[in-house]
């Protein structure tokens, strides 16, 4: 079986749900992208806000696990206008030469994901292998969203990865 890394930010919680039914899904380990600084409040977000634009990148916590001990590497990041997270851009820009396979997926309030999937793509430097984006208001029910199984089959696919398919949307929880 493949060992792999999901990996990813949240400021709102909304990545984090998202990057925890990956994880348990595929098998995989999670690690939490960690900030430096606050992002609450106002200046929190204005900060994210100017960093995102500017495609700054703030400096971060130490990762604790290393990408280059996984097959594959799973990278999470909210949309912040139509770009990556900032502490994403550092974390993929710290890691590039360790990630050899890379699949991506983000939240977003509704549009900027093909952006920031694209700006994933190119800061990694290859390819993903499965890509995903689900808007804020399908993170909840993300469990049974087709968008999900479709990434998860993808993985299975491309990666011979074992994971545990959510139920069809039309079908009820076993």
């Amino acid at each position: 079986m493949s060992r792999i890394l999901v990996v990813y930010y949240s400021r709102s919680g909304h990545t984090e749900f998202v990057a925890r039914q990956i994880a348990a899904r595929c098998h995989a380990d999670l690690e939490r992208i960690e900030d430096l600084a606050s992002r609450d409040g106002v200046l929190g977000y204005l900060r994210s806000a100017l960093e995102a634009i500017f495609r700054l990148r703030p400096s971060i916590q130490r990762a604790r696990r290393r990408p280059r001990d996984y097959d594959l590497v799973i990278v999470g990041t909210p949309v912040w206008f139509w770009s990556v997270a900032s502490p994403v851009r550092t974390w993929v820009h710290r890691h590039r030469s360790e990630l050899d396979n890379v699949a991506l997926f983000c939240t977003c309030g509704g549009s900027g994901h093909a952006n920031a999937m694209d700006d994933l793509e190119a800061l990694s430097g290859r390819p993903a292998l499965a890509r995903l984006a689900l808007t804020e208001r399908a993170v909840p029910q993300c469990q049974r969203d087709p968008a999900l199984r479709s990434f998860l089959l993808e993985l299975k696919r491309v990666r011979a990865v074992s994971v545990s398919l959510p139920p069809m949307q039309d079908q009820a929880p076993a």
